[in-house]
């Protein structure tokens, strides 16, 4: 059973497919690729506004992507077209100039409070979950 820290600050734990809360409110989806998603209710309005990409909440991209606690931190991508100010427990690594993106990490100790101060700023348009897959190492085959 893996647990996550969510960006909302939520924690719900999730093994083969199956979901549970352990100190969040919000209703378990399953989107058209029959993938787990636990959608906070403090994060229904953010999403449906599409300020909030739901992959955030995908417990199984976020499995994969190795984002299960004790991973200390969140890697996200943010649409802004200014730039940020000075946020405890947000790291900005790098800045797109090409496009208004800039990539950065959400200590999830931090969560909450880092995301609450991003959707206050109306020039943050949304917040992506950065996929970082785990690669496998290559199959062997046995030539014969």
């Amino acid at each position: 059973m893996s647990q996550f820290t969510l960006i909302t600050g939520d924690i719900v734990s999730y093994d083969s497919n199956q979901v549970a809360t352990i100190n969040a409110t919000g209703e378990i989806k399953i989107n058209r690729f029959a993938e787990p998603l636990f959608i906070p209710d403090s994060a229904k309005a953010a999403i449906e506004l599409g300020r909030l990409d739901d992959n955030l909440f995908n417990l199984k991209k976020l499995l994969r992507s190795g984002y299960a606690d004790p991973c200390p931190t969140t890697r996200v991508l943010i649409e802004t077209t200014h730039p940020l100010p000075e946020i405890n427990g947000l790291l900005i690594k790098r800045r797109f100039s090409i496009i208004d993106f800039c990539s950065a990490e959400i200590e999830k100790s931090h969560s909450k409070a880092v995301l609450d101060a991003l959707l206050e700023l109306e020039y943050v348009q949304q917040i992506q979950l950065d996929e970082v897959m785990q690669l496998q190492p290559p199959v062997q085959f046995n030539n014969q």
